[in-house]
């Protein structure tokens, strides 16, 4: 694992690591995500609710920007009660913020499928944002704990 420590800010350094994403490393990479959370001190809710999150959007990178798999970068950074995670992939360019917005309350026979992952990654972080730089999609979550 590569760590590029930061000394302008207080709080954990920037952590980079770079995983070939298949379902079979899904869990290795949710594992690295919860344990720099627990070494960031989250509290028990923000660690589930970031775990969901980043459960959706690595679920995501596996389905549309990779048909076989591909290589997604982590990057983590916390500074002192924010938790930052950057999810970095070389698929095709695609802004999950511009999907529409989710009609939750309308019957299920009467939804149109798709957009709820999203929907609940912006419902449960603090700040969610997407970039598309150097041919590479970039979606960062941060999470106030």
């Amino acid at each position: 694992m590569k760590q590029n420590k930061s000394d302008s800010e207080p709080g954990l350094s920037v952590e980079r690591r770079v995983f070939f994403l298949t379902k079979e490393s899904f869990h290795d990479v949710m594992d690295y995500i919860e344990a720099y959370c627990r070494a960031a001190g989250c509290t028990d809710r923000a660690l589930g609710q970031i775990s969901v999150a980043s459960s959706e959007i690595l679920a995501n990178i596996d389905s549309y920007a990779y048909s076989h798999g591909g290589e997604v970068e982590i990057l983590m950074h916390c500074s002192g009660r924010r938790l930052t995670v950057v999810f970095r992939d070389s698929g095709p360019p695609f802004d999950p913020l511009d999907a529409a917005v989710p009609d939750v309350n309308a019957p299920v026979s009467e939804r149109t499928p798709g957009g709820l992952g999203i929907f609940l990654v912006r419902r449960l972080m603090t700040a969610v944002s997407y970039q598309y730089t150097d041919g590479h999609n970039e979606l960062t979550i941060e999470k106030e704990f």
